[in-house]
Formats: structure tokens, sequence, C-alpha cells
């Protein structure tokens, strides 16, 4: 018979988890999965020679039952005989979310904390807790929320060369199995009841549901698709790898571009893991290039030769096309400068991205402006109220920006077929040239779409084919 301690022998020497002589931080908040591994730690610590230290984080979340879990850990890494350490979120940690989760922040701090902690003590592992079932609630949490392959790849076993999973292909009922055997006290989580977190709604709702009346086997089956995408995704971030060290394309390199001769050859899943690339090589932006961001860059590579074009993307992310190069450039002083108008100073540039349906408030214009889909309006599409306006959707090349005026901004203006300077629209309507920077523009990958209150563009003129309307109204 397999046992817990063989299953999780063998998962460490799979994936490399350990060397002879490791010092292994075991991060302990009292509850079953974290005793038992901080168990099974001691009991490998004179096969592998490990040194063991425990740290244990209050999240200031649950009060007297909090501090009764920190007084149980250190009590319980004494009886081991395990040195303890112990952190603490600071006052008012949560108050300060900025739009982020109460979850999303306490994780983030437990593992600063860990981190610190091991740097402190020497360790060279951080080992958690994790489980089969953990694997299979994160991956259905990133699936609720929207991923692509890196989200698939759920927990990994090792992250970083540092942080260990021993417990990753465990089953919560042969981790209770062992504490019952090895007559080991845990302390339960009161907040693991609490439905208001979406990973407990998961755990005690979709999970069991998608079990009992659709697979039996599904804590099982999503696990597994964790294993293989992680394989998989490994492979993509590896060949993507090549192709820009062949291109010279390196974090931090100034003004880095790609071929794109050379790039539309590739197959498009690659394409998009380049682009991801790219962008993330610019400093600051590893983690904030998203899904828009990048099927954006590569409608403008689609472009054709002759055709240039720009994106303004974020982290002072300045994409251009010129010719058959696509390069990158980082304008760090892009958030404060000051803008041309053409002949003199204009207000400073000001840029806010466009979701729909959704409202942006333009406080450099004293004015928001809300936008919503709606089918074609028919005839009133074409009236000329100036702070309503009907723009065709197969024309656009998103995303979408509100913005003020830039050097070179174009635009088609209605029953035109060639492109017109902004700057010239200005002219012609008598707009004083210290009022030119505060008018917003809406404008797309492509160009500008509308000058709000004064004109819109040809190239998204509604008409009795379109089917997707965008109605933007400035109040």
């Amino acid at each position: 018979m397999v046992t817990l301690l063989d299953k999780v022998r063998e998962t460490l020497n799979r994936h490399a988890m350990l060397t002879v002589g490791d010092h292994v931080l075991a991060a302990v908040s009292g509850g079953r999965d974290s005793v038992a591994l901080l168990k099974l730690l001691v009991s490998l610590a004179p096969e592998y020679r490990l040194r063991l230290t425990v740290g244990h984080f209050n999240h200031g979340l649950r009060g007297e039952e909090a501090e009764g879990d920190a007084d149980f850990v250190r009590q319980l890494a004494g009886r081991v005989g395990v040195a303890f350490a112990s952190g603490k979120a600071a006052k008012g940690l949560y108050q300060r979310r900025r739009g982020r989760s109460v979850e999303e922040i306490a994780r983030e701090e437990r593992y600063r904390f860990l981190e610190a902690t091991a740097a402190a003590c020497g360790a060279s592992r951080i080992a958690t807790g994790h489980h089969r079932r953990d694997q299979a609630e994160t991956l259905l949490l990133h699936l609720i929320r929207g991923c692509g392959l890196e989200g698939l790849r759920g927990i990994p076993p090792v992250r970083e060369g540092k942080i260990i999973r021993p417990l990753l292909y465990a089953t919560k009922q042969e981790i209770e199995g062992f504490l019952r055997r090895e007559g080991l006290p845990y302390r339960e989580d009161s907040s693991n009841q609490n439905v208001r977190y979406l990973r407990n709604r998961i755990r005690q709702g979709l999970l069991p549901e998608l079990a009992d009346r659709y697979n039996p086997q599904m804590e099982e089956g999503l696990a597994r698709l964790a294993e293989i995408v992680r394989r998989d995704d490994d492979y993509l971030q590896s060949a993507t790898a090549e192709i820009l060290q062949g291109w010279d394309v390196r974090t931090g390199a100034a003004d880095p571009f790609i071929p794109l001769e050379s790039f539309r050859s590739l197959h498009e899943a690659l394409q998009a893991r380049v682009v991801k690339g790219l962008l993330e090589a610019c400093p600051g932006a590893a983690g904030k290039v998203g899904y828009r961001h990048v099927e954006a860059v590569l409608r403008l590579c689609q472009r054709k030769a002759t055709q240039t074009g720009r994106l303004d993307l974020p982290c002072a992310m300045t994409v251009m096309k010129e010719g058959d190069i696509l390069r990158l450039r980082k304008d760090t002083g892009r958030q404060n400068r000051r803008v041309m108008d053409g002949k003199g100073m204009a207000d400073k540039a000001y840029a806010y991205p466009v979701t729909v349906p959704g409202t942006v408030p333009v406080p450099e214009a004293g004015k928001t402006f809300r936008f919503t889909w709606t089918e074609s309006p028919g005839g009133q599409g074409f009236r000329e109220v100036p702070s309503v306006v009907y723009l065709a959707e197969e024309g656009m090349i998103p995303p979408l920006v509100l913005r003020n005026f830039r050097p070179g901004d174009r635009i088609t203006p209605l029953g035109m077929r060639g492109t017109k300077k902004v700057h010239d629209v200005y002219i012609d309507q008598k707009i004083p040239r210290d009022k030119r920077g505060e008018i917003p523009l809406l404008a797309d990958a492509g160009s500008v779409l509308w000058i709000a209150g004064r004109m819109i563009s040809e190239r998204v003129k509604v008409t009795g084919r379109s089917l997707k309307v965008l109605k933007a109204e400035m109040v």
C-alpha cells in the first residue's frame, strides 16, 4: 500500500523539490493540510538531512481566533523541536485595497512574509500545504475569471525554484486519514465557511455540484488538466524565448523590434506568445499585459506593409508599425508631458481606456462619457446631435481610448475618402489654440473615430448593414 509519506517522497524526487541539506521554511497555518505537511517534513528530515523552520502568518482578519491559531502553531513547533517565526498583517491593510479583493491582498502579504522570513533564517525552500483539491479549485477560479493557458497551469509544483508543494498530488481524504492515524490535532479556520469569498463558493458549491451531477472524478480530471497544460505551456514559453532571443529581444532592451515578415510565418499560437513576450520585455510591464493588449497588437501586425500604425498601451508602452517592422518604445514621460497642438503648447496629455458598456469621466474636459452597445439606430445614427453619436463596430480596430490631441492625429470626415489632420479640423472650426488640448478624442488603433461634439469618422459610419453599434454619449 502506497502511504502519504511515499507519495510525498515521490513528488519531492519527481520535481527535484529538495536537495540534501536544505533549510526548509514550512508555512503552517494550523489547519489540517499544513499540520500534515509539517509532520511529513519532520519524518523526512533525517533522510534529506533537512533543517526546518515553521513560519506562521496572521492575516489579521479573525481576531482572537487567529491569535489562538498562532499559539497552537507555536506550541506545535515546540513539540516537534522546530524553530518558529511569526508575522501579522499591518493594521488598516485591507482598507487600502484600491479595487483589489481581501483574498488577493492577504495572499500577497502572506508570501511577502514567507519570503522575508526565509531570507532572514537562511531557508532555501518554502513549503506550502496545497493539495489536489486546491489545484481543482484554482483551475475553476481561473476559468470563471477568464484565463489563457497560463491560468490553466493552476498551482505549479515548484515556483521560482524556491516555493515547493509536496502535497500537491495528495487528496483531501489521504491527508485526513494521515492525521487520524498519527493522532494529530489541527485548527479549523472559520473563514473557510464564509461564502463571501469566491474560492469558498467554489469549494462548497460548484466543485461538489460538478462531482455529484456530472463527473465523480472531476477533481482528478482538473488536476490532470493542470499537469498537461503546464507541460505544453512550458514548451510554448521555451519556443517563444528562443524566437525572441533570435531577434535579440531582451528584457530591458532599448527600442526592441521584431521583423514582421518572419513574425507572420509563425503559427498564430506562437504569434500571440511572441507579442506577449515583446510587451512583457518592457520594464515594469510583466504581469500587466492582458488579452486585449495582445489582440490589439496582433491586429496592428496584420496591416499591409505600406500601412503604419501606433498603439498607446499601459505602463507607458508605445507600439509602432513602421513598414515591415514592429517597434516598442517605453515613454517614461508620457503620463506627465505636455502635448503640442502643432503650433504651441496645449494641456497635459491624458488617456483613458474605454470598456463597453462603461462610463469614463474626463476631468480635464469637465465631461463624462457613457458607452453602450446597441442595434443599428436607423436614421437617427446620422442626426447632428453633438453629444450623442453612433459608431459601427465593424470599422473599429480595438482597443478604444479617450484622449486628447497627439501630433499626427488624423480623421476621415464623413463623406470623404482620404484622411484629414485633426489639427486642420481645429483650424477650420476656429477652435482657440489653448482649448484644443482639452477636446476629448475617441480613438482606436488606427486613427481618431470621434472628435467629441464635432465630427465622426467615415470609417465607423453606421449603415443598414451594421449589426453592432456603439452608442457614445457625452454628458
